[in-house]
């Protein structure tokens, strides 16, 4: 019966917006108001002592280029790319590529650089898009690992293959880290420049052979982790 059928959102792509990023110094200006703006996600986001900071910058010449290969191959291949080169990091982009997740994922923007400008602050989301088997707009990060760590040393061939359901994910593996607040920065720039919101978040964790698609997390436990961050952040910034 046609009362049965789920009722399909209507998706389009996002618009550009008036912002870029320098690339060597990760700030973002907003040609719209013409200044470059203060802060970006990650300062507000990343609470870092003094030692994990000098561990991040002595392994950076091993995660940077992961990171940005395994990034780079995922916006192309949302793009519609096929011949797509995945240099050494083959082992991490294909089983993200065959990831099930993708099998039913139209993307609405990938890379995507919006602002904040009451609060100063610039970002890029990695991937946002619909979900056609869930019928929901999924807002996405995607972070990349050398190694597993988690409750389990192996990994099954179902597991492997990336065929995981998201339902079944602790019961083999723990999330090596929460990314609520980045993805509700995410979530309350994508309001303010596009009037959208997401139904959904994940995070997909690249490692080498595997990737996960990690728990829903609940959009308001995002924005409620972004405002509490931020908030935080806002406080120790010296005003003169």
């Amino acid at each position: 019966m046609a009362g049965d059928l789920p009722i399909m959102k209507t998706i389009q792509k996002l618009p550009r917006l008036p912002i870029f990023r320098d690339e060597a110094t990760h700030k973002y200006f907003c040609e719209k108001s013409n200044k470059w703006l203060k802060y970006s996600t990650t300062m507000v986001c990343n609470e870092l002592d003094e030692k994990q900071k000098e561990s991040i910058d002595r392994t950076r010449h091993i995660w940077q280029p992961r990171g940005e290969t395994v990034h780079s191959c995922l916006e192309q291949k949302m793009l519609g790319a096929d011949d797509i080169d995945m240099g050494e990091y083959e082992h991490i982009v294909k089983p993200l590529f065959d990831h099930y997740l993708f099998k039913h994922f139209i993307p609405m923007g990938v890379e995507y650089m919006m602002s904040n400008p009451g609060k100063d602050v610039g970002g890029q989301l990695d991937l946002i898009g619909y979900d056609t088997e869930t019928n929901q707009i999924r807002l996405v990060d995607l972070k990349t690992k050398g190694s597993i760590t988690g409750k389990k040393n192996g990994f099954s061939k179902r597991e492997r293959d990336g065929s995981v359901l998201i339902s079944d994910v602790n019961q083999y593996w723990k999330e090596p880290y929460s990314t609520d607040k980045q993805l509700g920065c995410y979530i309350e720039m994508l309001k303010l420049n596009c009037d959208i919101e997401p139904d959904v978040c994940n995070t997909i964790w690249a490692y080498p052979e595997v990737c996960i698609v990690g728990p829903n997390q609940p959009v308001q436990r995002c924005k409620d982790a972004w405002q509490e961050a931020w908030e935080k952040f806002e406080a120790k910034q010296v005003v003169f």
